[in-house]
C-alpha cells in the first residue's frame, strides 16, 4: 500500500471515528445509554486497543501458548468436541490477525513505539469537550473531524510535515462548515482559527483540537447545540 493510499485510509478511519463521537448530537441513543455512558465505552475500547497495539507481541506470544495448550487437549478428545474447539481456535487467530493488521495500517512512526496513542488521544479529547461543556462540545467535534484530515492530506500533497498553507485551508473548510449550520460569522472566524492553531503547534492533535475549539466555542458565546 503507498504511502498516500494508506494515509487516505487513516483519514477516512479518522472522520469515521469523528463520526461516531458526534452521533449523539443528531440521533437519540437507545436507552440505557446517554452521552457519558456512550464515551466512556468508546475510551475504554480506545484504551483496550491502545494496550494490544503496546503488548501485541507478549498477545501473539501467549496466542502461540494459548493454541499449543489448545491442540494439546484436542488430540485428547473425541471427534465431537474437536471440530467446535478447532474452530474457536481459528477464529481467534483470524480476530486477532485482523485487529493486528488494523493497527499496522492505523498507527503511526512514533505509534510503533508507544501504541496506537492517536485514537487514544482523540476519545480523550472529545471527553474532555464534553465535560467542558455538553452543548458546545460539538464545535470540537466538528474540528476533529474536518481540521485534522484537511490539514493532513493537503501537507501530503505537497510534501510537507506541517504548513501553514495547509492549516490555512483546514481553517477555510472548518469555516464554511460552521458557517454552513448557522454560526454567527465573526465567532466562526476566530474559532477555525483557533482549531487551526491547535492541529499546527500541538504535539498531538487529537487530543488539542477538540478541547481547545471547544472553550473557544464556550468564550465566544456561540450557541448551545446540546446532545439528544
Amino acid at each position: 500500500m503507498s504511502v498516500f493510499t494508506r494515509e487516505v485510509y487513516r483519514k477516512l478511519v479518522h472522520v469515521a471515528l469523528s463520526l461516531l463521537l458526534i452521533l449523539p448530537y443528531f440521533c437519540a441513543l437507545p436507552q440505557p445509554l446517554n452521552i457519558y455512558s456512550y464515551y466512556a465505552l468508546g475510551l475504554f475500547a480506545a484504551a483496550a486497543l491502545n494496550a494490544v497495539a503496546a503488548k501485541r507481541v507478549v498477545l501473539r506470544r501467549r496466542l502461540a501458548v494459548f493454541r499449543r495448550d489448545l491442540e494439546d487437549h484436542i488430540s485428547s478428545l473425541g471427534d465431537q468436541l474437536r471440530g467446535p474447539l478447532k474452530a474457536f481456535e481459528e477464529a481467534m487467530e483470524s480476530i486477532f490477525n485482523f485487529v493486528e493488521q488494523q493497527i499496522e495500517l492505523l498507527e503511526r512512526d512514533y505509534e510503533k513505539r508507544e501504541g496506537y496513542v492517536g485514537l487514544l488521544y482523540g476519545v480523550i479529547g472529545g471527553v474532555t469537550s464534553l465535560l467542558l461543556s455538553p452543548c458546545h462540545a460539538l464545535y470540537g467535534l466538528l474540528a476533529i473531524a474536518v481540521v485534522d484530515p484537511v490539514a493532513s492530506l493537503s501537507n501530503l500533497v505537497m510534501g510537507r510535515e506541517k504548513s501553514l498553507t495547509s492549516d490555512a485551508l483546514a481553517a477555510l473548510t472548518y469555516l464554511l462548515l460552521l458557517l454552513g449550520i448557522g454560526t454567527p460569522a465573526v465567532e466562526s472566524v476566530l474559532v477555525s482559527l483557533v482549531a487551526a492553531m491547535a492541529e499546527y503547534f500541538s504535539p498531538e492533535d487529537n487530543l488539542t483540537i477538540p478541547a481547545f475549539t471547544t472553550l473557544a466555542a464556550l468564550a465566544l458565546g456561540l450557541p448551545a447545540k446540546c446532545p439528544l
